[in-house]
């Protein structure tokens, strides 16, 4: 799987570079000297808790999907599923971070889960739903923080308005696109059953009849689960907090490095909306990790708070913190998960060789 993604991995370290060079040498707020001082001058503490905020941005999630594995695989009579939520979610956080429209997160997600026996129906119905609770937790936040500050908007520039429109219109149509897709599986089927039609026509597809034959049985699995959300109503509802408190903590970076930074508690409630509003805006293009994006939203709107001496600074460091060094913590854990379920498996399938053996000898 990784192999696959590495072209994607190369656009993104390429990505970055040109992300952060437009940074710094097209920013007119950005000086070295004053970042070093900066540096030296800032609050650790608000530092470290900025640092622990990232992380939280990975436990949220894996928190979530827990919540969703255990709702939606719970069956009597059989054994419980053990949940890997926190490689679930580092495997969807990294991979959406390099590919465009976070199209790589759900099926690297779905991939650990499968080898922790969670079927493709379940494994689809925890995502979609999650990506739901995940959209309307950005949607929430985009409202509070226009709500906290609705000056703030009408500071950005034309383009950075646009961005942020366009990234709200998208994350409210997609909030519309999945309850559709959660409460009609007819049209999951129809979608389906139309894409293997037009691949055995182009003659991708060559088991047509056994592929269509395992869409219906999929359905049948995925009406199942979709049901279980509309009834493990408490369970849903504490997927959402966690969503909520990951959107939460991806905000909190920016605010906790400003304050790092010397920031006056007078101009938090406009910090605060100025990165609730990129959260919103960096979703207008299908680039990977929203970068230049995010970088040129935050820049222009940090520019006008009055007791931010540098915004390309302090975007750079909040950034840092909150995009760069979560994806590399992002795919450590994946790949220590990826060793571990390996080990597991193994464990397994020698526990079942050893059992068949013992059963032949009878």
């Amino acid at each position: 799987m990784l192999k696959k993604k590495i072209p994607w991995m190369i656009l993104f370290l390429v990505l970055m570079v040109l992300s952060i060079w437009a940074v710094v040498s097209r920013s007119g707020s950005y000086s070295l000297d004053l970042l070093k001082q900066t540096i030296r001058n800032a609050k650790t503490g608000w530092l470290i808790v900025a640092c622990l905020g990232m992380l939280c941005n990975i436990l949220f999630e894996g928190f979530a999907l827990d919540v969703l594995v255990n709702a939606i695989t719970k069956e009597e009579h059989t054994p419980k599923i053990k949940s890997h939520g926190l490689l679930y979610s580092a495997a969807d956080i990294y991979f959406s971070a390099i590919t465009p429209s976070a199209s790589g997160g759900q099926p690297a997600s779905a991939f650990f889960m499968s080898r922790d026996g969670i079927s493709m129906a379940q494994s689809a119905v925890i995502l979609v739903t999650n990506v739901f609770l995940y959209t309307i937790s950005l949607v929430l936040i985009g409202l509070i923080g226009f709500a906290i500050c609705p000056a703030v908007f009408f500071r950005f520039d034309t383009l950075a308005k646009v961005f942020i429109i366009l990234g709200g219109f998208f994350l409210v149509g997609l909030s519309v696109f999945f309850i559709l897709v959660l409460r009609k599986e007819q049209w999951v089927k129809h979608f389906s059953v139309t894409c293997i039609n037009l691949g055995a026509k182009l003659h991708i597809i060559r088991k047509k009849d056994v592929l269509l034959g395992k869409v219906d049985k999929a359905i049948a699995q995925y009406k199942a689960c979709a049901g279980v959300v509309t009834n493990e109503q408490v369970e849903m509802l504490k997927a959402f907090a966690f969503n909520f408190l990951q959107r939460v903590s991806l905000l909190s970076t920016t605010v906790l490095v400003y304050l790092a930074f010397g920031g006056s508690y007078t101009y938090l409630p406009e910090v605060i909306s100025v990165q609730a509003l990129v959260l919103v805006g960096v979703y207008s293009l299908p680039i990977p990790g929203g970068m230049g994006v995010a970088d040129y939203l935050l820049i222009n709107g940090l520019t006008f708070i009055p007791d931010v001496a540098s915004p390309a600074n302090l975007e750079l460091i909040s950034r840092g913190i909150s995009f760069y060094c979560c994806i590399i913590l992002a795919i450590i854990i994946v790949i220590i998960g990826y060793i571990r379920q390996n080990h597991h498996i193994k464990k397994i399938k020698a526990a079942r060789a050893t059992a068949d053996g013992a059963e032949g000898r009878r």
